[in-house]
């Protein structure tokens, strides 16, 4: 009899010990459903730097919240990419614009002959040109950005890449009387879009020999460090102030020294998203003298092994 009541004892005790240990962790439980709930709706209000709690017990809340965290950080960082490419749109194009409606102005007021029309209408179409290719950069950039390009990943050779990179503007850089030489590694495989990694690297070289003096050295290297290909473009000109290097990468954004020289501040924000949809690291540094770009991407490990199998077989 002692045993059966002792044994009840213990059923009971410990059917209170559960109903409150459900009781608590439900309560805890919906705190922490509350905190997401409150923090989802701040957002929505607008108050984009709200950010949900962690509690740092590795739990599966712990690391939904950190995921939707890590969510509105990408969101709140495209936001303030938005406001600022709509900001140096409103800003930069406000120029050829004014250019254009003050030749045309012009033409109204003053041209007298289809001569003096002829020369405001070929003036016309190059600030139109002009608009059609800034709105054609940007429109790329944003089409990089959006990731649609990541259906065309293949294993590709960076070392073959680079070498008809160099090769094309081997040419370009004679005549302008620079020095393009090149360090390439030999059988250095990745995963990316080989039209898009092209364009990077053209980018790259375009800007040091459009930037550089005459007489000037371009090094194009490549190497393997541990898991990573570093692929670097290098010149010995007069370089980037150090306060300069993050400023350059935004649209539009052009060092006074060279607003003498034709572009439109779009080059090494186009080397960016590039860069970023193939994940990779885009690093300015000084070359001591010049300017030293260096790109950290992934190596394809498995396709250079796949490759080198094939030509033993």
């Amino acid at each position: 009899m002692r045993i059966l009541k002792a044994f009840a004892w213990i059923e009971g005790v410990a059917i209170v010990l559960a109903g409150l240990g459900g009781i608590f962790f439900s309560v805890q439980f919906m705190r922490r459903i509350d905190a997401i709930t409150r923090t989802c709706q701040a957002i929505i209000a607008g108050k984009f730097s709200d950010r949900i709690p962690l509690r740092g017990s590795g739990d599966e809340l712990d690391t939904l919240s950190a995921a939707i965290n890590d969510m509105l950080d990408r969101i709140s960082m495209l936001l303030d990419n938005l406001r600022q490419v709509s900001s140096d749109v409103a800003h930069d194009l406000r120029t050829p614009l004014t250019h254009l409606r003050n030749r045309l102005e012009q033409a109204r007021h003053k041209s007298v002959t289809t001569d003096d029309y002829a020369v405001v209408v070929s003036h016309a179409i190059d600030d139109i040109d002009h608009l059609l290719v800034v709105f054609s950069a940007l429109l790329r950039i944003s089409q990089i950005e959006s990731g649609s390009r990541l259906a065309a990943f293949v294993a590709l050779s960076l070392t073959d890449l680079l070498e008809r990179v160099c090769e094309m503007y081997g040419p370009v850089a004679e005549d302008e009387s620079h020095a393009l030489v090149q360090d390439i590694q030999k059988d250095v495989w990745i995963r990316g879009d080989g039209e898009l990694l092209t364009q990077m690297f053209s980018n790259l070289i375009e800007n040091a020999i459009r930037h550089t003096s005459p007489g000037t050295r371009i090094m194009i290297r490549l190497c393997v460090s541990s898991d990573a290909v570093v692929a670097s473009v290098e010149d010995d000109g007069p370089g980037i102030p150090a306060d300069e290097h993050e400023k350059v990468f935004r649209r539009f954004y052009r060092l006074t020294s060279s607003r003498s020289t034709p572009g439109y501040g779009l080059g090494l924000a186009m080397v960016t998203a590039i860069a970023n949809l193939h994940h990779a690291m885009v690093e300015l540094s000084d070359n001591h003298p010049g300017l030293r770009c260096e790109i950290t991407l992934a190596s394809d490990a498995e396709s250079s092994r796949a490759k080198k199998s094939w030509e033993i077989y």
